[in-house]
């Protein structure tokens, strides 16, 4: 089955994923996907701002998997490499220049390209009816701690044909995953882990944890082996790297 999407694109709005949840809250379909060239109150995960200057992409998708809410949160991993694939595309960059960091931010050179943030909606049954899946991609215009695509590819990129490619690649991996399961698309990622077996640190809520790097279970949670041999499970928290990327 190929996803049709319905894009409408704005000029400026406060954030797509309020736009997108009052679209749902007026009966839109699967596959709407909201646009804007400015974001003026653009959020990412946990309450953070994500700053939205022109000639970057900015969009948020709604998605009705009709799925467990345990795996909902694969779909981070799925539009996680939907991203990196248009952006391999694009620019040509593969391996160590264009990697996956989790949960769900793509890294160009090891500093923050795009981020993903998901907003899930429970039906009567307990299942996720709707899924919103904000992504910010920095493409012309990166902050200047960030680093955008058109610095990869060498050349300004249309933010158009970037935001096409991406959405060619998350339906063709959306329906993948419908039938398939999470198992193809935790190697996928995997292959493009952003410090693997390498020395990270979890922020917890009850606290920051230090280990290696192990890799994801079969249902997305980070393993991190700690100094004293065993192995912790991290369903949630912000992960940070030696070099803070």
């Amino acid at each position: 089955m190929t996803m049709r999407w319905d894009c409408r694109v704005y000029d400026s709005l406060p954030s797509t994923q309020d736009v997108v949840r009052a679209e749902l809250s007026a009966g839109a379909d699967e596959g709407l996907v909201v646009q804007a060239a400015v974001q003026t109150a653009g959020r990412g995960r946990r309450g953070n701002q994500w700053v939205s200057p022109v000639g970057n992409l900015y969009m948020s998708i709604l998605l009705k998997p009709a799925c467990a809410p345990a795996l909902a949160g694969q779909m981070a991993f799925v539009v996680a490499l939907a991203v990196a694939d248009a952006a391999h595309e694009l620019t040509g960059q593969q391996g160590d220049g264009l990697t996956l960091k989790w949960p769900n931010d793509v890294l160009v050179d090891g500093v923050k390209c795009a981020g993903i943030l998901l907003e899930s909606d429970l039906g009567p049954a307990g299942m996720v009816d709707a899924l919103i899946i904000g992504t910010g991609i920095n493409i012309n215009a990166a902050p200047a701690d960030r680093i955008g695509l058109a610095q990869l590819a060498g050349h300004e990129l249309d933010v158009i044909i970037v935001r096409d490619r991406v959405l060619h690649h998350l339906g063709r991996l959306y329906t993948r995953w419908k039938t398939d399961g999470f198992g193809w698309v935790k190697e996928a990622w995997m292959v493009r882990a952003h410090g693997l077996n390498t020395l990270i640190t979890a922020r917890l809520h009850g606290g920051d944890v230090s280990g290696t790097f192990l890799g994801i279970d079969d249902n997305g949670a980070l393993l991190l082996q700690t100094p004293d041999g065993s192995v912790q499970i991290v369903h949630a928290g912000e992960v940070y790297f030696p070099n803070n990327a």
